[in-house]
C-alpha cells in the first residue's frame, strides 16, 4: 500500500488536522456572538485580531504544503481560494460584518480542498508520498 494511502502517513494526518482546524474555525466564527453575549471578557479575549492571525499562520503553511504536494488542480484551486478569502477577511475586513462571511466561506473551501485531496488519494489517483500519479492531470 503506498504511503499516501496509509491513514498514518504525514499527508493523511495533516489533511485530518486541517479539516479539524477548519471545523474549529467555523465553531469559533459562528458561536462567537453567543459567547460574547454570555461571557463578555472571554469573548473579547478569543475574538481579538491576534487570534485570527495565529489561526491563519497555522492554516496557510499546513494547507499549502499538503495541497501543493498533492499536485492536483482542484484541491489546489479550492485551497488557494479559501486561504485567500481568509487572508482578505483578516487583513481588510477586521471587525466589519464582511469578515465573518469571508472567513466562513474561506474555511469551507479549505476544508473541501482537503477532503477532495484525501478522497483522490484514497482512490489511488495519486500518491505524493511515493511520487506516483500524474500531477495536474485531468481527472
Amino acid at each position: 500500500m503506498p504511503a499516501e494511502r496509509s491513514p498514518r502517513s504525514p499527508a493523511a494526518w495533516l489533511d485530518g488536522a486541517a479539516v479539524s482546524a477548519s471545523v474549529l474555525c467555523l465553531v469559533h466564527c459562528l458561536a462567537l456572538p453567543l459567547v460574547i453575549a454570555l461571557l463578555p471578557s472571554v469573548g473579547e479575549a478569543i475574538a481579538g485580531s491576534a487570534t485570527h492571525w495565529i489561526l491563519l499562520a497555522f492554516a496557510v503553511p499546513v494547507s499549502g504544503w499538503v495541497l501543493l504536494r498533492a499536485g492536483q488542480r482542484v484541491p489546489i484551486v479550492l485551497g488557494a481560494a479559501g486561504l485567500a478569502l481568509m487572508t482578505i477577511a483578516v487583513a481588510a475586513f477586521e471587525g466589519r460584518p464582511a469578515e465573518r462571511g469571508l472567513t466562513v466561506a474561506g474555511v469551507i473551501l479549505v476544508a473541501l480542498a482537503h477532503v477532495v485531496r484525501w478522497r483522490l488519494s484514497r482512490r489511488g489517483q495519486f500518491s505524493a508520498a511515493t511520487g506516483t500519479g500524474k500531477p495536474f492531470a485531468r481527472r
